[in-house]
């Protein structure tokens, strides 16, 4: 025979082909004819008997040849364990049996396809899962399980949590695994829904499995959803995975969290190093959560690191937490420093106490300094809800503070605050000034921003210990508060103001240009340190009573000052009007006509003491007229008229002088109009010529007046001494 003779190997390889051939047309016919579809679905129907379960098919059970043979399966049901209630439904079922196994009497599946299965999986209230008696090892079989392949598609998963009532679906699941012998590849996706809401999911996973033991070396995963308050969410996670099937026990290394949204932008991360999770509990020493919110012109960082977390049933717990919080807005910024352990009770129910809380406030409305805050308290909340409540207290600055505020949203919050602060003294974050540079509060001409109320919705009660603004100082401040991005307002408010009292309101509209309301009212206060903080002017003592109705425009203190409208009114006891001494002017008045118009002699220790003085002022843009003006002394009573121009801080008052008929009856009644011009800090004061000429045509009549006013002698006023 001659082996190399192609003609040979050519009848060799003819024979050996339709050998094969023939044997695997003999196995065939051998698995068809052999194949009993009542025995199958006999044997299937009593697999799960020993659990209580009862496994029914509804449909048909049919043999399959290429691509390997096997069996199709249609209208498959699972109960539970009582044997009534349903657990899953799958309309059909591939599974593939392996070629070589099957010539020697094996049934051994290769492949099995799920189709339009249906599924209830349900969490009891001992935290063990409906499923878990299938997992258990089971009394040997003629099948055999030996997958290389899996794939399950349009599938429908219900979960139920009856520990917390939560109630998820999934829908239009679908799951792919190749290659399950060696290096597999597992791709899902699916349709979530919870609470209302969809997530789209989908997983990608390399992954080997030696027994019970599935080794995940790197997974992606992904899940996208939207809201009306955030936009779009996606969350990204990735990480190494160890997977025990037998144990239930999951190790995992390296894991990274990203979640995203677009309305407002955010995005944040959450690493994890190790972690160890079984069905009931989750632990691991450290995560780290870091991230950023914008929304419109606010930014928000976040950074937060936790030790010994745990997640279990119950919801989230950690020994302690450190947290970096910083808040930001153009040119202003807080940032905040929270150390207290972590409890999220039922993943919704907030608390963190004991709490250390930093604060670090920067903004160019206080170029001199910081504000700084250390601060112990609690917070809790519920973010079902979106609702946090912080209790603290500690030191603002080295001032006594405390504070209570409850937060409604996280978007765009509501605020319910208390604040009382000990002592507020803003000139040290002002600019600084030298003593002889200090002005009066609305002689501040620097302009004030607003743009800080962009996000500001709170409602409350204010209480200041002691406040300072430039020279201007007021105490035991209390106010009910409520703020918004249009207005500002004080209502109730009420204050210890120089050794008297205030009540009233205030409110700052954020117009195009700022406009401030003032309705107040004032009792027993001391007019002259009042007056010299707020206007610069010193020229009147006293104490007493008076109110405000007022409203002004503008950007700056100065511009406010500028357009005052409105009303104020005072009565003042036991007061002096300072610089002048109107008895003694009147007693050194000249002997000769032509000098009665010239300046009457003024100091600055001079004085004109009252019993009583009242007044109305109506002011228009920055300018205070009075036509009323009453004072009343032992000695004399003055009238007057006139205006302050406090936009220009210059005076044009009149003052009708009188002596007090009642102590000096044989005078008369001498009547002299004093003019009183010039700077409010140093006006001059001189006799008003024109006012007691007045009517008076030629020169001759108007002689003959000021002699008939001012013949006698002006020492008279004084009361006569009594003879020795």
């Amino acid at each position: 025979m001659n082996w190399n003779s192609g003609r040979l190997w050519l009848k060799i390889s003819v024979y050996t082909l339709l050998t094969l051939g023939i044997l695997f047309v003999a196995i065939l016919t051998l698995f068809f004819t052999r194949f009993d579809a009542d025995s199958a679905r006999r044997n299937l129907e009593r697999s799960l008997a020993d659990s209580g379960r009862t496994l029914s098919i509804g449909g048909t059970i049919s043999p399959m040849l290429l691509p390997s043979p096997g069996l199709e399966i249609s209208e498959v049901r699972v109960s539970e364990q009582d044997g009534k209630t349903p657990f899953a439904h799958v309309a059909q079922i591939e599974a593939r049996l392996a070629w070589l196994p099957l010539l020697f009497g094996r049934l051994e599946i290769t492949h099995v396809a799920l189709h339009d299965a249906q599924l209830t999986v349900v969490r009891q209230t001992d935290g063990s899962l409906n499923f878990a008696d299938l997992l258990r090892s089971r009394p040997s079989s003629k099948f055999m399980f030996n997958l290389d392949s899996l794939a399950i598609n349009g599938t429908r998963l219900e979960y139920q949590d009856r520990v917390n009532g939560q109630l998820l679906k999934l829908e239009d699941a679908s799951l792919l695994a190749d290659e399950l012998r060696a290096n597999a590849q597992m791709a899902f996706g699916g349709r979530l829904q919870s609470g209302g809401r969809l997530v789209n999911l989908s997983l990608t996973a390399p992954f080997t499995r030696n027994d019970d033991q599935i080794d995940i070396p790197q997974f992606s995963a992904t899940a996208i959803s939207s809201s009306e308050e955030l936009g779009e969410i996606r969350v990204n996670a990735s990480g190494k995975l160890q997977l025990n099937l037998a144990t239930l026990l999951a190790q995992g290394e390296a894991l990274k969290v990203a979640i995203d949204t677009t309305k407002p932008s955010s995005h944040s991360e959450i690493l994890i190093p190790t972690v160890s999770a079984s069905l009931s509990e989750l632990n691991t020493p450290a995560a780290s959560l870091s991230g950023n919110i914008s929304y419109q012109r606010t930014q928000y960082r976040f950074s937060s690191r936790l030790a010994q977390l745990q997640l279990n049933q119950n919801g989230l717990f950690a020994a302690s937490s450190n947290n970096d919080f910083s808040w930001s807005v153009g040119p202003h910024s807080l940032n905040m420093v929270v150390q207290a352990p972590l409890k999220l009770a039922q993943f919704s129910l907030l608390s963190m106490s004991p709490l250390t809380l930093s604060a670090h406030l920067k903004t160019p409305e206080l170029p001199r300094g910081q504000l700084r805050a250390t601060l112990q308290g609690a917070l809790e909340g519920d973010l079902a809800d979106s609702r946090l409540n912080l209790r603290v207290s500690g030191e603002l600055d080295g001032a006594k503070l405390a504070s209570t505020i409850t937060q409604y949203g996280f978007v765009a919050p509501r605020h319910e605050a208390t604040l009382s602060i000990g002592k507020l003294d803003l000139n040290r974050y002002l600019p600084e000034q030298k003593a002889e540079q200090a002005v009066a509060l609305f002689q501040n001409d620097k302009p004030f921003r607003l743009d800080w109320m962009d996000f500001i919705n709170v409602q409350g009660k204010l209480a200041i210990g002691e406040l300072a603004v430039g020279n201007f100082r007021v105490n035991g401040i209390n106010a009910d508060v409520t703020g918004t991005p249009q207005q500002l307002q004080l209502d109730n408010l009420t204050a210890d103001i120089y050794e008297g009292h205030l009540t009233g309101r205030a409110t700052l509209f954020r117009e195009r240009i700022p406009r401030l309301t003032l309705q107040q009212e004032l009792t027993g206060m001391q007019i002259r340190p009042l007056m010299l903080d707020l206007f610069a002017f010193s020229r009147i003592e006293g104490s007493g009573n008076g109110w405000v109705q007022l409203e002004a425009k503008g950007q700056s203190l100065q511009a406010l000052r500028n357009t005052l409208n409105g009303k104020v009114a005072a009565r003042l006891e036991r007061g002096a009007l300072t610089g002048i001494d109107l008895v003694a002017a009147l007693r050194d008045l000249p002997g000769e006509s032509e000098r009665w118009n010239g300046p009457v002699s003024t100091a600055p220790d001079q004085k004109t003491t009252f019993s009583a003085l009242s007044a109305q002022f109506e002011l228009q843009d920055g300018v205070a007229r009075n036509q009323d003006m009453k004072l009343a002394s032992s000695l004399v009573n003055v009238r007057g008229s006139g205006k302050f121009d406090l936009t220009q801080s210059i005076i044009d008052y009149t003052l009708d002088v009188q002596a007090n008929p009642s102590a000096f009856a044989r005078l008369g009644g001498i009547s002299i109009p004093l003019k009183i011009t010039g700077p409010l800090q140093q006006p001059v004061y001189s006799l008003d010529f024109n006012a007691m000429v007045k009517g008076k045509k030629t020169e001759g009549e108007k002689q003959q007046v000021l002699k008939q006013e001012l013949g006698k002698q002006i020492t008279s006023i004084l009361p006569v001494k009594p003879a020795p």
